[in-house]
């Protein structure tokens, strides 16, 4: 167990100046950083029935910043079940029918995570046998639409000053907020011109013969 402690955490070490790693840091413009820390704490379990499960979670919607959670879950799974795609996830609201109290709970922890760090959070959990363990939490992305309402609201809720919150709102959130889109995605006129749909990857929209 030792030798394989020791690995893992050279592995985590080595992979700090692995390709994909100095890449991200890149784009990410994340700069004059001496090194990585690892981490290590004991291992849950959501794969040990049915009062078990995972998931991925905003604490608000990362599309249009709308205040409500946004997310997935799977019961009786690991983490990377839900975003293998072996399994479909369910929408994280269905996690109140299943699991009420483990909801509720979860609920309240995400209130108090976005009070702490000011700005809506990207939530890992897992659930082993009926109890709730928090595994990871960071600052979420969102799309520019999203940016611009979450800012506002923020500062509207009391976490952040109105300084803080334009800080929230980068450049390219507004260069994605002045790309062409359709205006009423909800019309009669919309809906009957729509030829296939798919996943969203990118702001903006076209059209054409």
């Amino acid at each position: 167990a030792h030798e394989q402690l020791k690995l893992a955490i050279g592995a985590v070490f080595r992979g700090w100046m692995g390709d994909r790693a100095i890449k991200y840091r890149e784009v990410e413009n994340i700069r004059n950083l001496l090194g990585t820390a690892v981490n290590v704490q004991a291992m849950v379990f959501g794969n040990m029935g049915d009062s078990s499960g995972t998931g991925v979670c905003f604490t608000r919607d990362p599309n249009n910043g709308e205040n409500s959670l946004f997310g997935e879950f799977l019961i009786n799974a690991q983490g990377e079940d839900v975003v293998a795609g072996i399994r479909t996830p369910k929408p994280i609201s269905e996690l109140e029918d299943v699991m009420p109290d483990v909801y509720a709970e979860f609920k309240s922890n995400t209130d108090i995570l976005e009070k702490h760090y000011g700005d809506m959070q990207d939530v890992e959990f897992t659930i082993q046998e009926g109890k709730l363990y928090m595994l990871q939490t960071r600052n979420g992305k969102r799309g520019g639409e999203a940016a611009v309402k979450i800012a506002v609201d923020l500062v509207e809720d009391g976490f952040v000053t109105k300084e803080e919150a334009v800080q929230k709102v980068l450049p390219e959130h507004l260069d994605q907020l002045l790309h062409p889109r359709f205006t009423d995605v909800e019309s009669a006129e919309y809906k009957s011109s729509v030829m296939a749909t798919g996943l969203p990857a990118s702001p903006g929209a076209a059209a054409g013969p």
